[in-house]
């Protein structure tokens, strides 16, 4: 419970604490304006006055607007498409850009004859009765920047769609301009693709040529390099290629016929040495042997039937067995014969099988040759192809070209022409009135807040304690026009007691008389009023303060100190020609030169004239005892002095007085002022009773009238 009541103080506390930081604020901000709303006035009427009249001067203007499409597709017959790819969404950047460039808008002042137009020529210097080539150009470039000042091109959201807008203060011309960029810009369009496509075509026809003969003169390379390599056209063979593959083939059967041969030789052989000739099977397989050996049996058949027949050596039988000599010996000679056969065979199958070897040989170190060369025959082959088919997309893309040269299609339209519009668009007036007068606010505070900044003057209560003195009182500033005596003619603030006894400029001098009454019943009877700078109030502040005393019964004397300016003669409205410097010199009594005031009971010892001596008056014997003897016949001393910065006479006089009462200027007296004069004050020992406000704006805090002075109002007389 404790806690939640100590949480609650806390808030309670810091919402407190928030307030008062918040109500300090406002009261500051309030009274910085209240301070200085004249000035406030003066600069916010000045700057909204300058500005209407600026806005109420700016003529009508009529904005017009043309509608373009632009079709990227039109762009694909400059490489800048393919297939369904989406357009660059730079495409239509560059277009809106190039919308503004000047040729176009050259074009504009020469399509609308505008170099005549005084309203677009006003301000250029005029062309010369027969200009040349290079002034005319000058002269349509400065028109065609004025145009492009007032131009406004600008991308439909993310359409194909550009809007082309022209200001102008006739709403006809306004729409013309914009027209006239919008048909230059196509026409421009028409004469750069078309353009551009013919040069390029021009291009690529020299391309083409060069091209061209480079695939001639690779194909002549070509040509003549595989004639004399021996490649055969078409492939990528050579002659001697085509030469191996059959003669490979009769190598092989040769080889193999010849060791067909050999075999069966070494097997005749092989069977002659093991059972003769009978055993070979060739002979054997042979027919005339076969016939030769049937006549043999026939024989030897014959042969038998003889001998038993006739004997041995009957003539019949002498003959059978020379018949048998004949065949067996044509069977020898027909079997040697086979075997010379087999062996002639052999050798020829041999030789045929070696012939092919050295033939294979030549042709083999031939095609090493030939390999080589056909390296080389595919290099200016690809060489060749590379041309063709460099040659072959080129023509392709020449003719493309050569398409878009003969073509007046254009990449744009115009969707909507601009019409004269019925009413101004510029400029917003309510508007810039409007803005006028906000920034003639922030003008005017910004002026106020700068000078507040700037400023070092004190402007409260607390600025003046926080320098380590009281404040007694604070003196409202009377406004000149209420500086009025009886009969209506200007007067000083302390004349204003006259005839205003019960203001409120009267009661803050009773406030100061009442701080400066003794708590213990022993006022201060001698008040030494000082400031710090000249023209603060001081001597108005003596002079009231001293009337003020007066009127309260007591028999008040005002000295005048200030030997240098004698201002106190000029505000009381006297005029005497003898008066403190004389006493003190000793060439007058006090009792002389003492002049009654417009008020009873107050007496006033003027300066009669200003006095620069060099001697001091007021450190020795004489001024004290000057005091000391009016203190006996006056009920209250009161007195004026000069500066206290910058003149040693008031810090003399103070050290004479029971107290001395420091005059601050509201809003004017720096705070360095003041802390210096304190300073010296407090060095002397003097007896500082504290400081008095004058000149108070009556709606300040340091008054203490912001919140309260209208409750106060009824207790004051009409100022």
């Amino acid at each position: 419970m404790l806690d939640q009541t100590g949480a609650s103080h806390a808030d309670i506390t810091a919402q407190a604490s928030a307030s008062g930081i918040i109500s300090s604020l406002n009261t500051a901000v309030i009274g910085m304006f209240r301070r200085r709303w004249r000035t406030f006035a003066i600069v916010s009427t000045v700057a909204f006055t300058v500005a209407a009249a600026l806005i109420l001067m700016m003529p009508w203007k009529y904005s017009a607007t043309a509608r373009v499409k632009i079709d990227p597709s039109a762009n694909a017959a400059l490489g800048q498409m393919s297939g369904n790819e989406r357009p660059d969404q730079n495409i239509f950047d560059t277009e809106v850009n190039v919308m503004r460039s000047r040729d176009i808008a050259k074009g504009v002042v020469r399509e609308l004859r505008l170099d005549g137009n005084p309203e677009f020529v006003k301000g250029l210097d005029p062309l010369p009765a027969r200009p040349t080539a290079h002034e005319r150009d000058e002269f349509e470039t400065a028109l065609a920047d004025r145009l492009l000042g007032n131009l406004e091109t600008a991308r439909d959201k993310m359409t194909y769609i550009v809007n082309v807008g022209y200001t102008a203060r006739e709403p006809a011309a306004a729409a013309a301009i914009a027209n006239a960029f919008a048909t230059q810009y196509i026409a421009y369009s028409v004469g750069r693709r078309t353009g551009t496509a013919s040069r390029e075509t021009s291009y690529l026809d020299q391309r083409l040529a060069a091209l061209n003969d480079q695939a001639v003169q690779a194909d002549a390379r070509l040509a003549q390099y595989r004639a004399t390599a021996g490649i055969v056209s078409g492939g990528d063979t050579s002659v001697t290629d085509q030469q191996i593959a059959p003669l490979a083939s009769q190598l092989a059967t040769a080889q193999s016929e010849a060791a067909a041969a050999s075999a069966k030789l070494a097997a005749a052989r092989a069977q002659v040495a093991s059972g003769g000739l009978d055993a070979v099977s060739a002979v054997l397989n042979s027919q005339v042997i076969a016939d030769l050996r049937s006549q043999r049996a026939q024989l030897i058949q014959r042969q038998g039937e003889v001998l038993s027949r006739y004997g041995p050596r009957h003539p019949e039988s002498v003959k059978v067995i020379e018949q048998l000599r004949a065949l067996d010996a044509q069977i020898k000679d027909e079997a040697d014969r086979i075997i010379g056969g087999l062996v002639s065979e052999a050798s020829a199958a041999s030789a045929r099988a070696a012939s092919l070897r050295s033939d294979m040989g030549r042709l083999r170190s031939q095609q090493s040759t030939d390999t080589r060369a056909s390296v080389m025959a595919d290099t200016y082959q690809r060489q060749a192809d590379a041309a063709h088919s460099a040659y072959n997309k080129l023509a392709e893309q020449a003719q493309g070209m050569s398409q878009v040269a003969r073509s007046a299609l254009t990449q744009a339209q115009v969707i909507e022409t601009a019409v004269p519009p019925a009413k101004p668009t510029s400029p917003n007036r309510k508007l810039l009135l409007a803005l006028a007068f906000i920034g003639a606010v922030a003008a005017g505070s910004g002026v106020v807040l700068m000078r507040e900044i700037l400023a070092k003057g004190l402007y409260s209560v607390a600025d003046l304690e926080r320098l380590g003195v009281p404040v007694l009182a604070s003196i409202p500033r009377i406004d000149t026009g209420k500086l009025r005596d009886a009969d209506g003619r200007p007067c000083s603030a302390p004349a204003t007691l006259i005839n205003k006894a019960m203001s409120s400029y009267a009661e803050s001098y009773r406030v100061l008389r009442r701080s400066l009454l003794g708590r213990d019943g022993a006022d201060m009877r001698v008040i030494t009023i000082v400031s710090s700078l000249p023209d603060e109030g001081k001597t108005s502040s003596s002079l009231t303060l001293a009337r003020i005393c007066a009127m309260a019964g007591e028999k008040v004397l005002l000295i005048d100190t200030d030997l240098r300016r004698a201002g106190l003669r000029e505000a009381a409205g006297i005029d005497v020609d003898r008066g403190l410097v004389e006493i003190l010199t000793g060439d007058l009594r006090a009792e002389d030169a003492i002049v009654q005031d417009a008020v009873a009971g107050l007496d006033i010892l003027p300066v009669a004239s200003t006095s620069f001596v060099a001697e001091d008056l007021f450190s020795g014997r004489k001024m004290r005892d000057l005091i000391d003897a009016q203190s006996r016949i006056y009920d209250r001393i009161i007195i004026d002095t000069p500066p206290l910065l910058g003149l040693a006479d008031a810090r003399t006089v103070a050290l004479l007085a029971d107290a001395v009462v420091l005059v601050v200027k509201w809003g004017d007296t720096p705070a360095n002022a003041v802390k210096t004069s304190l300073s010296w004050l407090a060095s002397d020992d003097a007896r500082l009773a504290g400081a008095i406000f004058s000149m108070v704006d009556a709606g300040e805090e340091a008054y203490g009238a912001l919140y309260y002075s209208r409750k106060y109002s009824h207790y004051y007389h009409s100022e």
